[in-house]
């Protein structure tokens, strides 16, 4: 071979090399919740790096980013971000971060309003599907973060809560996976894989918690919860919305002092045992509201962010395994 053709092909070798390298550079991938961030770290394994904006045990409806969180979305490869209304916050964020590639995980969903139509004891039937001719705007959260007072809550407001029934998950890790692949072609084979494989997870989670809800006797099945952060759960697994203590999504809503003495004779009318809130609420008004209607609070759920690492709902389906046991348990007593 001749000294020109020899340099050529070290060239060539040099160039492979330095491509593969760059492909294999874990990607730099931002979530805005633990929730998000824990089913991207299942879909990218070793070859995605993720964080979450918020910390875990945390509401995310009061959250505040912090210019560290800026410097730390303007340095990634990727936002994912809920969707449907959920993340008020970003538009200032993004705004002081410069332009992200963001990937809404929810499209895809069918979209449950924060009441029904016609019935608010119910779930409600969807709006529409994310993406597909429905935007959710969030005008609730928008609401509770101005500051204001807001107790009717016109019909057909988007619930982003879209991660309480597994199957919208399934169709996160889908979106997740695609991104992925988008981002870093030459392991697009392998995000689908993993996607496949832990959607196989979450089917087997499905069942159990179905048959785990099976033992409750249907007139048992009634929820009524801090915030609206239920509705995927009960529309997924069979229960009744009976009443919120806050009337929205986000637990920055308020109560008037006469919505809170209607809410006390609706749980006396309607015989409700419990109460359900989160871990990370404050409790004023729901222990007040089950003090008066002498019913019994369980503030033992997470619905906004997982546990840390040594709590109960570390990871996604831990976080579903938890707190369906905690409503089925507490009901069925």
């Amino acid at each position: 071979m001749k000294p020109a053709s020899i340099l050529i092909v070290l060239v060539l070798v040099v160039a492979v090399a330095g491509g593969v390298a760059a492909q294999e550079t874990p990607l730099n991938v931002v979530a805005t919740t633990t929730l998000v961030a824990d089913v991207a770290a299942q879909i990218g394994g070793d070859l995605v790096v993720v964080s979450s904006l918020l910390p875990p045990d945390t509401d995310t409806h009061a959250y505040q980013f912090t210019p560290q969180d800026v410097a730390r979305v303007s340095q990634a490869d990727l936002l994912l971000v809920v969707g449907a209304g959920y993340e008020t916050f970003l538009g200032r964020l993004l705004e002081s971060a410069g332009e992200i590639p963001s990937v809404v995980v929810s499209e895809g969903v069918a979209i449950l309003p924060v009441h029904a139509e016609d019935d608010e004891t119910t779930a409600g039937e969807p709006l529409g599907v994310l993406g597909q001719g429905l935007v959710c705007e969030g005008e609730e959260d928008e609401a509770a973060h101005d500051g204001v007072e807001h107790h009717d809550h016109a019909h057909g407001v988007c619930d982003p809560h879209v991660w309480m029934d597994p199957a919208n998950v399934m169709i996160w890790a889908e979106n997740i996976a695609a991104a992925f692949a988008a981002v870093d072609p030459i392991n697009a084979d392998v995000y689908r894989a993993n996607a496949v494989a832990y959607i196989a997870e979450l089917e087997a989670l499905d069942a159990e918690l179905r048959a785990l809800v099976e033992t409750l006797p249907r007139e048992r099945r009634m929820l009524v919860t801090n915030h609206v952060a239920l509705n995927y759960f009960a529309h997924a697994y069979d229960f009744d919305i009976v009443a919120t203590v806050l009337p929205g999504v986000s637990t920055g809503a308020e109560l008037s002092p006469q919505a809170l003495i209607e809410l006390v004779e609706l749980l006396r009318a309607q015989s409700v045992p419990v109460i359900f809130a989160e871990v990370t609420a404050n409790l004023q008004l729901a222990q007040l509201a089950a003090q008066e209607a002498g019913v019994t609070l369980v503030a033992d759920l997470y619905t906004e962010a997982l546990s840390d690492a040594g709590g109960p709902a570390a990871t996604y389906i831990d976080f579903m395994r938890h707190n369906t046991r905690t409503i089925v348990e507490a009901l069925g007593e």
